[in-house]
């Protein structure tokens, strides 16, 4: 894929961006990606500062990353557009007017919006300025902050063609199927023996990766955990991250490694045959960029129902097997086990996640976003 340079830009130094971003690391961190390729593609010439809450992750993240943070005053504040409270008004309204102090003071060329409550006072402050909008959305099923803004952005970064249902046909317009930009040591992994060799797994075994995120999640390690023996009689191996809040309650000797927590998650990736995890955007992306089969345990209580729609995007698509949560520990294993016994399946859900995959999404979006400020 050829990528425009930043030679064929000719920015007038330097480049000034807002970037409202945070809640969850799936809105933060590919919104940092995408400041990065943007730094990346003008060769540093660049100012780039984001806009958050003082309580969440992007306060920690966004300094360590040595981007100027703002913050709002709705920090907490979780259904920003469901005005159910007296005070929510005047809240929404501090922030606006907070978000338009910011960008009247930084004067940024464009402003960024990657969901979550936050983005809202920011992007409505950027419409009321004329500040050139662009939207980020990483779920099939577009966020309501997404669908609020709009009709104001100057164009919508979607990562699954099926976000284009959910807007209007003037809207649909300004809708471009980038991706969803994803941590770079994905791109090229490593040599699977030698990936199961360092995380202690045997290497001619078939390897199941299963993790639930941080904190793990509860029907899937419940699952895992009682379906042991038919995995360790079958023959296949589980590399199984927990989460810090669960502890297998069988015996896992020769059958699973067990972590907590998974840092390299390259060398976990590279060591599978096939994954068994949520359904979160950024996870999805990964996936695809990996190619790894999967089987896919929507978390049914997340907004909207987002990750169901998420799973059933690829699983239509024929690059993941779909499973509600209701039915994991009644149906994982036999799922597992089908699959890796099918060499012709998982061959057809490689090639499906690589029809989906958007390896160089944050270059693509910021290469866009760049090309609109400078048309």
């Amino acid at each position: 894929m050829e990528h425009t340079t930043h030679e064929s830009i000719s920015p007038r130094p330097p480049f000034k961006a807002l970037i409202a971003a945070g809640g969850t690391g799936g809105h933060l961190f590919p919104a940092i990606a995408v400041a990065e390729e943007c730094a990346s593609v003008l060769g540093g010439n660049c100012a780039i500062e984001f806009i958050g809450t003082a309580e969440r992750i992007e306060a920690t993240i966004v300094p360590k990353h040595g981007y100027p943070f703002h913050t709002l005053p709705i920090a907490g504040l979780q259904k920003l557009l469901s005005f159910n409270t007296l005070k929510l008004p005047f809240q929404i309204l501090q922030s606006i007017q907070k978000a338009r102090s910011v960008l009247q003071a930084i004067k940024p060329h464009c402003v960024i919006c990657a969901g979550a409550y936050l983005s809202y006072p920011v992007g409505i402050a950027a419409s009321q300025l004329g500040i050139p909008l662009f939207l980020m959305e990483s779920n099939a099923l577009p966020g309501k902050t997404i669908l609020q803004l709009a009709s104001r952005a100057t164009r919508i970064y979607a990562t699954f063609e099926e976000s284009r249902q959910h807007f209007s046909g003037s809207i649909q317009a300004k809708i471009e199927v980038k991706g969803n930009p994803v941590r770079s040591n994905l791109s090229a992994l490593p040599d699977q023996r030698a990936a199961r060799i360092a995380l202690n797994l045997a290497t001619d075994k078939p390897t199941v990766f299963v993790f639930g995120g941080s904190l793990g999640a509860r029907s899937i390690n419940a699952a895992v955990n009682d379906a042991m023996d038919k995995f360790r009689a079958a023959g296949i191996q589980v590399l199984w991250q927990t989460g810090k809040n669960y502890s297998p309650m069988t015996n896992t000797g020769g059958v699973a490694e067990v972590l907590t927590f998974i840092d390299n998650m390259a060398n976990a990736y590279a060591a599978a045959d096939l994954v068994v995890c949520r359904a979160g955007a950024t996870t999805l992306a990964e996936l695809a960029i990996v190619r790894k089969p999967a089987i896919l345990v929507p978390f049914p209580q997340a907004a909207n129902d987002h990750q169901t729609a998420n799973a059933r995007a690829l699983h239509e698509q024929g690059a993941a097997i779909l499973l509600r949560d209701a039915d994991v520990h009644a149906r994982l294993f036999e799922s597992a086990h089908g699959i890796l016994q099918n060499a012709r399946a998982q061959a057809a859900m490689t090639d499906a996640l690589a029809r989906f995959a958007k390896p160089h999404a944050a270059r693509d979006i910021a290469e866009a976003i760049l090309q609109h400020v400078y048309s």
